[in-house]
């Protein structure tokens, strides 16, 4: 009987040591992290583009080259060997925004103008760097409005200016749209045609990785019916996650459960004009965050032919993250350097 107790409780502690390693293994010490585009390039340079998500609670953190593991066919490499480096600069990532701003009647004729222009300006603020900031030149914005009419207009393309930005809603008076009524649905499907547009363009360059934001501010529901709110969900849903989509809501008018649906990364609700400017900043810093989990991973690698498998893990406190892509080195030499 003894000899069965001293059993039975072997196999319990190793039902447990099995369940806790278990438990680790589904990911409840797991972040995400997503390849979007990998390039390999002479002489022998492997690009990463990818994003991290750390969770709600650190929204404004992020990892550093050494934060980073580089595995080629299962063997780890040396970061200081490969001489990896997270680029964040001008010509190695660019984050584009747009915001687009409803002027159909109810804005330009309700004595809201004054304060959405007011949020409008302080988003920009908040958003874009100056000159002197070390990210200026890696995000750009540009501002559309849309009203009752089929297409949706610019007001100012995209810039990396931040005072023609402010310049443009400035310029915004009673008298800039002709239709009263809102095609919202329709201003959902364009914004997004326009933003996956620009991050194309910019992928032209085979030196940048893009990643952008849409923000759509409204203060009531589609009305002109010239598109289907199916339609405009499903624009959304086939959105990358390299395209955030934020929503922001003014007053009683509007369908909050429409909004929340297509502001898939974050729908803010102002119930009145006076709390438009802390509703625009609160939009602001989640486009804040978007933009600094996107990450830009170069690394020389020692293979020179043949197909191999990467497997790049990130670390961040007790938590990791990884994901695994391929790469063809035929022709690889040496001299390979990341500035």
């Amino acid at each position: 009987m003894k000899y069965s107790l001293r059993n039975a409780w072997f196999i319990f502690l190793i039902s447990g040591l099995m369940f806790t390693s278990c438990g680790k293994d589904n990911g409840s010490n797991r972040f995400d992290m997503e390849l979007i585009e990998s390039k390999a390039e002479m002489p022998a340079k492997v690009r990463l583009f990818f994003k991290i998500d750390l969770g709600e609670d650190n929204l404004f953190e992020t990892l550093e080259s050494e934060d980073f593991e580089i595995f080629e066919d299962g063997s780890q490499i040396s970061r200081l060997e490969s001489e990896a480096q997270i680029q964040r600069e001008e010509g190695e990532f660019l984050f584009a925004s747009i915001l687009l701003l409803d002027l159909s009647g109810s804005v330009l004729n309700d004595n809201e103008l004054p304060s959405v222009k007011s949020a409008a300006n302080s988003f920009i603020n908040s958003v874009m760097p100056f000159e002197s900031d070390l990210t200026f030149g890696a995000k750009e914005m540009a501002i559309y409005w849309f009203d009752g009419e089929e297409d949706v207009h610019s007001l100012v393309p995209f810039t990396t200016d931040k005072v023609a930005l402010i310049s443009g809603i400035n310029s915004i008076n009673e008298t800039i749209s002709s239709d009263k009524s809102t095609n919202l649905n329709g201003a959902v499907v364009q914004g997004l045609s326009i933003m996956n547009s620009r991050l194309v363009e910019a992928r032209l360059d085979p030196d940048i990785s893009a990643a952008g934001s849409l923000v759509i501010f409204t203060d009531g529901t589609d009305q002109a019916s010239r598109v289907s709110t199916r339609d405009a969900q499903n624009a959304v849903n086939k959105a990358g996650s390299d395209n955030a989509i934020f929503t922001i809501g003014l007053g009683d008018e509007i369908d909050e459960g429409t909004l929340n649906d297509f502001g898939r990364d974050g729908f803010e609700l102002a119930e009145n004009s006076f709390d438009l400017n802390s509703t625009f900043l609160a939009v602001a810093q989640k486009v804040e965050s978007e933009s600094k989990s996107f990450y830009v991973l170069e690394y020389c690698t020692p293979k020179r032919s043949g197909e191999h498998t990467i497997e790049l893990r990130g670390n961040y406190e007790d938590s990791f993250g990884s994901f695994k892509t391929k790469f063809i080195a035929d022709g690889f030499i040496g001299g390979c350097t990341i500035d």
